[in-house]
């Protein structure tokens, strides 16, 4: 049977009920059906297709608002993902960084500071503010 004799008006086709895209696999494509408009920008789509979990796109994507002479100040101390994420909210909030302080259910008494930075991240953060206070 040739295409003119087939059933059906002109220009039909049997999967015209079928949508002419398919979801992205990859987070390229993903990002592009976005900006097309073929798809709604979903975080914890965009984690499944990069292979992260989604507290970790969480910090990647808080990470891209740290300065760069910061980023790599704390990416030479050592810095983790999560100690550089807490650096950049604290620096969206403009607020200090806080400790998490254990005491005594008895008498009060501290028994346990316990710093959500590392020394090396903070040595990092002091010699990023001495550099940012000499070029001022």
């Amino acid at each position: 049977m040739s295409v003119a004799e087939e059933p059906g008006s002109p220009g039909s086709h049997p999967h015209a009920d079928r949508r002419n895209w398919q979801p992205a696999t990859t987070p390229e494509d993903y990002l592009r059906n976005c900006r097309d408009g073929l798809e709604e920008h979903s975080d914890r789509r965009l984690a499944k297709l990069m292979g992260w979990s989604r507290i970790h796109l969480y910090r990647v994507q808080a990470m891209a608002s740290l300065p760069d002479e910061l980023f790599e100040c704390l990416l030479a101390a050592g810095a983790s993902f999560r100690e550089m994420a807490l650096v950049a909210n604290a620096l969206r909030r403009d607020a200090p960084f806080s400790s998490d302080v254990e005491r005594c259910p008895h008498c009060g008494e501290v028994i346990r500071i316990r710093a959500h930075l590392s020394k090396k991240a903070r040595a990092a953060i002091r010699a990023w503010l001495a550099s940012n206070e000499a070029a001022i």
